[in-house]
């Protein structure tokens, strides 16, 4: 589908909006900030914050669930689409007035008790997103550098990333400012995919057999399933679905804000093909041995080497997206702005506290530099509660159970049980296989 086509598609109107083209005097939605992003805009918007360097992490995914990882995947599609639909309702939930973001209809829904939890796990991917990408950054500049003799080692490049990447933190004062890099990011990602997928696909000829840790040598190894790693296998992908704290964003700079559902629809189902192209091509090629992220798997040369710099370049860049949102609460707690100070000891606070936050997201980074078993962590701790069930939580609490259908009620209690119990037990082996990592007790 080209882009005038996608295009044309958003577009259209839908049932919702036949009757409502416009705002109308009264409602929340005459009431909400202007927007000037077109659809086709706001659709690129919703890909570039999904389409990140966790697809990469996919294929290691469906080795630890089995084939039927891919009814995982789908089934997360299909219910971040419908958390997602329901997240931008509740900005609109009393009629009047449009909520600003995710902690605000946590608050409209628990108040402060509601607010504090999101904004928990809310800072625990802000914080965690940039300890992951370190790492990532850290392991491909020592592979590059290793194959061309340097001896410096894993944390000492992840500490050399982290002092580069001080400099922009402190420089772009706002969200505003690093943006742009997120369409980077989604490009970056695709370009990675592609080239992983056509490269596996030609080494696929030399895995009739493979040589593994313990020396021996059989065939790569495939799995229908395997039960008890599905809630793991759940938590990466909800890593890869999450971004629905900066949809509210996304959707506030819409011009035709009732066409978000359809917007996050094709959004979604866009970034789900990327999913699938690059979690079947990794994990039918190499199999039980496929390792996150993917590239690892690709012999050494110009493809491997090309889509090792591509991805280094996205993750540093993808750095700043993080720790400004995290610094900005911060100063906005420490009400920075306000205090009447100079423009030069404003500059000089700021430079402060975000010297000390890269120091703790490398600190950490240091002491666990384990790329895949950090994506399941992250994304079973924070992204399975923020992705999909909070945000129906709060609907059925800010619009109360007696409005919803009992067919759409049944679906609502089974992604609030499926999320619930996919990120307490996710949790859970995400920190065994994370412990194992530490101690060198992992195959792959």
């Amino acid at each position: 589908m080209t882009k005038t086509e996608i295009s044309e598609k958003l577009q259209e109107v839908d049932v919702e909006s036949v009757a409502s083209s416009g705002p109308r005097e009264g409602d929340a939605y005459a009431n909400a900030p202007a927007g000037k992003a077109t659809n086709f805009q706001a659709y690129v918007n919703v890909v570039s914050v999904l389409a990140g360097a966790g697809t990469l992490g996919l294929p290691a995914a469906l080795r630890d669930a089995g084939w039927v990882g891919l009814i995982i995947l789908a089934l997360a599609c299909a219910m971040a689409i419908y958390s997602n639909q329901k997240l931008i309702k509740c900005l609109y939930y009393d009629g009047r007035n449009r909520l600003r973001e995710y902690p605000d209809v946590a608050a409209a829904a628990f108040g402060l008790p509601g607010r504090i939890v999101v904004t928990f796990f809310y800072n625990s991917i802000a914080l965690g997103g940039p300890v992951l990408y370190l790492i990532l950054t850290g392991s491909n500049i020592h592979d590059l550098a290793s194959s061309v003799g340097s001896t410096i080692t894993l944390k000492q490049w992840i500490m050399i990333a982290a002092a580069i990447m001080v400099v922009p933190i402190i420089v772009t004062k706002t969200m505003r400012e690093v943006a742009f890099l997120s369409i980077f990011g989604a490009l970056s990602t695709a370009i990675v995919v592609f080239i992983v997928m056509v490269a596996a696909i030609i080494d696929s000829k030399d895995f009739d057999t493979v040589t593994y840790p313990d020396k021996t040598t059989g065939p790569v190894l495939h799995d229908v399933a395997i039960p008890r790693n599905l809630p793991i296998a759940l938590a990466t992908f909800a890593f890869s679905y999450g971004g629905n704290v900066i949809f509210p964003h996304v959707e506030e700079s819409m011009k035709d804000k009732r066409a978000w559902n359809r917007i996050i629809l094709w959004g979604i189902l866009t970034v789900t093909v990327l999913y699938v192209l690059c979690s079947t091509t990794g994990y039918a090629v190499y199999g039980n041995i496929v390792q996150s992220p993917i590239y690892k798997n690709l012999p050494g040369g110009a493809t491997r080497t090309i889509s090792t710099i591509i991805i280094t370049l996205h993750v540093l860049l993808a750095i700043p997206l993080f720790m400004t949102t995290f610094n900005l609460q911060i100063e906005s707690a420490l009400k920075l702005e306000s205090r009447g100070l100079s423009t030069k000891t404003e500059w000089f606070y700021r430079a402060i506290i975000r010297t000390l936050s890269m120091i703790l997201v490398a600190t950490i980074a240091l002491f666990f530099p384990y790329f895949g078993q950090m994506m399941s962590l992250l994304g079973a701790l924070s992204d399975g509660m923020l992705t999909f069930v909070f945000p129906v939580v709060f609907y059925l609490k800010l619009y109360g159970i007696k409005k919803v259908g009992k067919i759409e009620l049944v679906i609502m209690a089974f992604i609030i049980i499926i999320g619930t119990a996919g990120s307490a037990i996710g949790t859970v082996d995400a920190v065994k296989e994370l412990a194992k990592a530490y101690r060198g007790e992992l195959d792959h």
